[in-house]
């Protein structure tokens, strides 16, 4: 299905510019705070675009001065009031998943901008981008065990991008850096003084971009995810993504994850800090 045909969106906006597509996450009131509908949203754009040979970069941004503040934690809610059992916990987590293995197909150059923000889920997406644009003073933080959750999803891909051992530091500790650290830490490819820098930056990979056959840029996107061993396994089967859905479904039926979204609701200290 062309991106033209596609049903009317509410939580994304896309912007087509020649062959320039910019998508919005355009949830503002939440930081652009991925929800089970953006998510769905989201898929069935990257599915439309596999077959579009009009647009050739793909832009993935966020309204509001935000990129993304990670997991709607909202949609936890009903899980914590009951009636939710393990496998479909397990299957809500593994369709982010599936998310993610969309963007790692795409044939089209995939660039994220950031700005504000880019938490969790957020800062998972952006490690599967070809390059990442992000503003300095941009903030950035793999929050999810500080509310009780591992960072089941993004984990591969964090290790994939930055290395195991730093990965390891910030997957456990949470900690919250910026857009310059982000940069010398291999997350950022280009770190930027503002959004009008920021917006520059993009022109520019735009036009380079359009220096390069789409066909061959769509060819080597294969053969790098196929030299990858991590890529290869993450694209070829599911083994993975269900592997940390099921883990990601143990802890959110656990006590500390109830705790962890009962203190950040309550804006106090869980009881574990």
């Amino acid at each position: 299905m062309p991106i033209a045909n596609l049903p009317e969106l509410n939580t994304l906006i896309l912007e087509q510019k020649e062959e320039a597509l910019t998508i919005w996450f355009n949830r503002p009131e939440v930081k652009n705070a991925l929800s089970t509908e953006l998510t769905e949203e989201l898929l069935s754009v990257l599915q439309a675009l596999a077959d579009d040979s009009s647009v050739r970069t793909v832009i993935l941004r966020g309204k509001g001065g935000a990129f993304c503040s990670g997991g709607d934690l909202k949609m936890f809610k009903t899980i914590f009031q009951g009636g939710v059992d393990r496998q479909e916990i397990v299957d809500f987590n593994a369709s982010f998943g599936q998310l993610m293995k969309a963007v790692h197909a795409l044939p089209q150059l995939f660039v994220v901008l950031i700005e504000g923000v880019a938490m969790a889920g957020g800062l998972g997406l952006s490690c599967i981008a070809d390059v990442v644009v992000t503003t300095k003073d941009a903030r950035f933080s793999l929050t999810e065990v500080s509310i009780g959750l591992p960072p089941a999803q993004i984990t591969p891909v964090v290790i994939k991008r930055i290395g195991a051992s730093e990965a390891r530091r910030l997957l456990l500790t949470a900690q919250h850096f910026n857009g310059i650290e982000a940069g010398r830490l291999g997350f950022a490819h280009h770190v930027v003084e503002d959004r009008e820098a920021l917006d520059a930056m993009a022109e520019k990979i735009i036009a380079q971009n359009r220096k390069c056959a789409p066909g061959a840029v769509d060819l080597t996107k294969q053969i790098i995810n196929a030299c990858d061993p991590l890529d290869s396994h993450y694209l070829q089967g599911d083994e993975l993504v269900t592997f940390a859905a099921e883990r990601f479904a143990d802890a959110m039926l656990g006590d500390e994850a109830r705790e962890g979204m009962k203190s950040f609701a309550e804006k106090r200290k869980p009881n574990w800090a």
